[in-house]
């Protein structure tokens, strides 16, 4: 699996808050790392498919509120960038999508049910 690193990730957040406002800033780097780390750590130590380590970005990254504005929109875009790399993709709605981002962030869900969700609805292409 290919993962993203920390400089594409900040990359990518320039690039939403630009496009949709907010303010830029990191917040706390050693959040973001730890975050990006879990998707990676779930793969190698607990043999995790794409589906679930795009799922444990989305979780981590929401959480971490690493970033001054945009987490929840950045922890989307890592988790669809992400399954994009890997020749996987998201069969959900904008609508959907939006609202378990608000969950997640509201600590409505646990990564075991977000986990669930991206298993359900993440087709991986041939």
């Amino acid at each position: 699996m290919v993962f993203l690193r920390k400089q594409e990730v900040l990359q990518i957040h320039a690039k939403l808050i630009k496009e949709f406002g907010g303010s830029h800033g990191l917040r706390d780097s050693g959040a973001l790392e730890s975050a990006l780390t879990a998707a990676e750590n779930r793969s190698h130590y607990a043999d995790a498919d794409v589906a679930t380590c795009a799922a444990t970005y989305a979780f981590h990254l929401s959480q971490a509120h690493a970033f001054v504005d945009g987490n929840k929109r950045i922890a989307a875009a890592v988790a669809e960038i992400f399954l994009d790399v890997n020749n996987a993709q998201l069969n959900a709605t904008n609508d959907e999508i939006f609202s378990l981002f608000l969950r997640i962030a509201a600590g409505e869900l646990s990564r075991e049910e977000v986990e669930r969700f991206f298993l359900a609805i993440v087709t991986v292409n041939p």
